[in-house]
């Protein structure tokens, strides 16, 4: 898709003046132009630059024998490409070394080769490495959680050595620990090798299934229930599946569930695994601040509404954490493509009220350095007699301009969900790229989520009247609950090979290829 920007696009400004009323500004804020001035700098803050400040980065111990999977594992989970996690001699790792990955640079794990019959030196070394990471005084340099990675077995013998008992039987200074049972599929083809071949392909299915879960009940769960009932676990699999990928999303999930408030959004933008945790950390995000402010025009007196919707646009673009290393998703065209998909919702007849939606969707593209103070949405004290005026005209304009808020929001993270799902499907460690996006933007419309999302904004504001709007978290509450009820899930390809479509999961379905060519971003 071409998109060009015109510079000559007309902002937001106050209306002139046309009483020679005089106002007070000082009265409109308290006489407390300073701090008000200091709590809305506050308010408009990055929540993620706020999050990142005290602990930029995810720090995980992932335990386990060599050959264990994990670095399957981790490259499953934080959709990157590491060879392998021990950068010594095969089979050996140093758990003091930090290993990080250009394609997502918001984690940082630490590796261990886990315990062997007999041994003791890693056994020491792994409690050494705890206990010091633990008194550490910023949160950023202690160890955020542990995964022990444990394969399933498929024949008998013991599961966990005596090494593996004392650890788990460790005080491990309040670090949530999660043992990974690792490589289900394996147990899955074994049995499905063994299975008889005179039912069909879906009671097979559920047979296999059945046998696998007593299995593990009694080769993991119970041995581990022997030792202690403090860590909880999850079986996993590292394979590209449907059949598969849920048990990544339990074990991201039973991870954010085992952390602090303090630790879960970061958690879920660190994760690639998970879509729910995904959505979740946005509104997050998003309820710390500024949305709850969408029902007033009036909530950054001072500030542009570009610079509050590139607030928005930034902070939501962060917690999905693409593997975007040209910043594709933070780049004008992209913004300004989020801008077009929301002017079905202006329909106000006046011309003033025109030039307000011309304003919201061409000024959170790129904005020129010839217009300067563009998009103000408070006047400053000198504008005198102006200000009743632009109070009472931005009062009456507030469920327009709310409903194009909030669909920018539905949109933008609608978008990113099909994005993610098309860049899980098309491989590990994909970079953003514009096919990818056009993509996105595609399956966004032709699966009718954009239709769904703007028929339900518009029915709220409708239905909604104006003085109710101003309701604390009105707004909010219909926004969050449009958001939490578009999902998409990949459909299942008709033979073998990945999935080539997404469905919505909603009021109705619609299918969308991923392959479907789409137009070109500029960049």
């Amino acid at each position: 898709m071409q998109t060009s920007i015109n510079s000559s696009t007309s902002f937001l400004s106050p209306p002139s003046p046309t009483t020679s009323t005089q106002t007070n500004y000082g009265s409109l804020n308290g006489n407390h132009g300073a701090v008000n001035s200091a709590i809305i700098e506050q308010e408009l803050a990055s929540s993620t630059e706020e999050i990142f400040a005290t602990c930029p980065k995810f720090r995980i111990l992932v335990l386990g024998k060599s050959g264990a999977g994990k670095s399957s594992l981790i490259n499953a989970t934080f959709n990157v490409d590491l060879a392998h996690v021990s950068h010594e001699q095969s089979g050996v790792s140093n758990i003091d070394e930090e290993i990080t990955s250009e394609q997502n640079s918001r984690f940082i794990l630490h590796d261990s080769q886990g315990f062997a019959a007999g041994e003791t030196q890693n056994f020491e070394t792994v409690e050494r490495f705890i206990k010091d990471r633990a008194q550490r005084p910023e949160l950023k340099d202690r160890l955020h959680a542990i995964w022990f990675c444990m394969e399933i077995p498929t024949e008998n013998g013991a599961l966990f050595e005596t090494a593996d008992q004392n650890f788990l039987k460790l005080d491990l200074e309040n670090v949530p620990v999660i043992v990974v049972f690792t490589k289900y599929d394996l147990l899955i083809s074994k049995l499905e090798k063994e299975a008889m071949d005179d039912v069909d392909d879906e009671e097979l299915e559920n047979l296999v299934r059945q046998r696998a879960d007593r299995i593990f009940e009694e080769a993991c769960i119970q041995p581990l229930r022997a030792i202690t009932c403090i860590h909880s676990y999850v079986k996993v699999s590292s394979k590209r599946n449907d059949h598969y990928r849920d048990t990544l999303v339990n074990l991201v999930t039973e991870t954010r569930n085992r952390l602090d408030e303090r630790m879960w959004v970061l958690w879920a933008m660190v994760q690639r695994a998970s879509v729910d945790d995904k959505i979740n950390a946005c509104v997050a995000v998003g309820r710390r601040k500024y949305w709850r402010g969408l029902a007033s025009s009036l909530h950054f007196p001072g500030k542009s509404l570009k610079q509050c919707l590139d607030r928005i646009h930034d902070d939501i673009i962060k917690v999905w954490n693409f593997n975007d290393p040209h910043e594709l998703l933070q780049s004008p065209d992209f913004r300004i493509l989020l801008g077009h998909m929301v002017e079905d919702l202006d329909e106000r007849p006046s011309p003033h009220a025109r030039q307000v939606i011309t304003t919201v969707t061409s000024a959170i593209g790129v904005v020129t350095s010839i217009i300067p103070g563009a998009v103000v949405i408070a006047i400053p004290a000198a504008a005198g007699v102006a200000i009743a005026q632009w109070l009472l005209f931005a009062y009456q304009e507030t469920p327009d301009i709310l409903q194009l808020m909030m669909g920018y929001i539905c949109d933008l993270t609608t978008v990113l969900q099909c994005l993610f799902w098309i860049m899980r499907v098309h491989g590990d460690a994909l970079e953003v790229e514009p096919h990818l996006i056009e993509l996105a933007i595609d399956a966004h419309k032709e699966t009718g989520a954009q239709q769904f999302i703007h028929r339900k904004i518009r029915s709220f504001i409708a239905a909604t009247p104006t003085f109710k709007l101003h309701k604390k978290d009105l707004a909010l509450d219909e926004l969050v609950q449009i958001i939490q009820s578009v999902r998409f899930k990949p459909e299942k390809p008709s033979g073998s090979g990945r999935p080539r479509a997404l469905s919505m999961i909603s009021d109705y379905s619609i299918s969308s290829t991923l392959s479907t060519a789409g137009s070109t971003i500029g960049v």
